[in-house]
């Protein structure tokens, strides 16, 4: 979007109204009911809530991103921040006027203002695995295959990774993703004479990389955002064990029932759970299984369907869970 059509969006709302109306055909006098989804709550979500209120259809805004827990790192343009302050005015515009707003995971609910919560509906992300792409064995082969997934970026660093198996002979490492933090992470493989045990693939398209999980041993990850990322869905409902870093925020709901390996970050301590793990072909078949069968109970497509369904035919109250306030477990439970 340009620099004018973003103030056109922000401050002069009334001109995407006649351009919806002059651009757009949304006659639909032959359906019973009509409902529009946007899958942002920025500028996807102002259109939805403009379309809603223009035409009088049920509105809702998927909400896939958790902006509150930026890391402090994080290298931040003009051109970006300039981009979060037009973000947040369009946020602004959708809370108010969207009809109901649907994060999907618990840490995003923190975004959307208190006065804002009574028409909030947790909709877990609908993923699905196909019976053929999960990990049937748990049997060792020479070395324990670790992966990862995600861009390169200081929030999702995975030198406290490389830094935990470089002593390790028996680990490899997979990462898959790119970023600006790739020359770095080159740089550091050669430096260690590491190019035989991480493997760097820039890209890979996500029915290709579920149909690959499985033949790793364990799915590992770092961050610094307040999120429950698609790729660690994937690997859980792969059977995959999942090692992850303590989150600052406290863990989301949505790990509460699945067996996550938890460390605290460091490289010593991905570095003696990965050993553990390693050494333990019965433990990591558990680790798997059991957040497989979490993981199903909670992203399975059926269930989050026939949520979304009942959100946008005025049924919210069966969209409802058990846990309203989208509360976080403490660490310690």
């Amino acid at each position: 979007m340009t620099f004018q059509g973003m103030l056109t969006t922000l401050f002069i709302p009334q001109l995407i109204k006649k351009y919806i109306n002059k651009q757009l055909n949304l006659s639909f006098h032959d359906v019973k009911s009509v409902s529009v989804r946007a899958y942002g709550d920025t500028f996807a979500g102002t259109v939805a809530a403009i379309i809603g209120k223009q035409y009088g259809y049920r509105s809702v805004a998927s909400i896939h991103t958790c902006h509150l827990t930026a890391p402090k790192t994080e290298a931040i343009s003009i051109k970006h921040r300039l981009i979060r302050f037009f973000e947040y005015f369009l946020r602004r515009y959708t809370h108010k006027n969207i009809d109901f707003l649907a994060p999907v995971y618990s840490p995003a609910v923190d975004t959307i203002p208190i006065k804002y919560r009574k028409k909030t509906v947790l909709i877990p992300n609908s993923v699905g695995v196909r019976g053929c792409d999960t990990k049937r064995s748990y049997v060792r082969k020479s070395s324990f295959r670790l992966i990862t997934v995600g861009r390169l970026i200081d929030g999702k660093s995975i030198f406290p990774i490389l830094n935990a198996i470089k002593n390790c002979e028996n680990l490899h490492l997979t990462v898959v993703g790119d970023g600006p933090n790739r020359f770095q992470v080159e740089q550091w493989i050669e430096k260690h004479n590491m190019s035989q045990r991480v493997t760097l693939i820039p890209r890979m398209q996500n029915i290709m990389l579920i149909e690959q999980l499985k033949n790793f041993d364990a799915f590992i990850a770092f961050t610094l955002f307040a999120e429950v990322p698609k790729t660690v869905i994937e690997a859980g409902l792969v059977g995959l064990p999942i090692v992850l870093n303590e989150p600052r925020q406290g863990r989301p709901v949505e790990y509460k029932d699945a067996s996550i390996v938890w460390c605290s970050g460091t490289p010593q301590s991905f570095r003696s759970t990965l050993i553990e793990l390693a050494s333990d072909e019965q433990k990591s078949a558990l680790y798997g299984q059991r957040t497989k069968d979490a993981f199903k109970r909670i992203f399975d497509p059926a269930t989050c369907n026939e949520k979304i369904y009942h959100l946008l035919t005025n049924e919210m109250e069966k969209t409802k869970t058990a846990i309203p306030d989208i509360k976080r477990p403490r660490q310690d439970e």
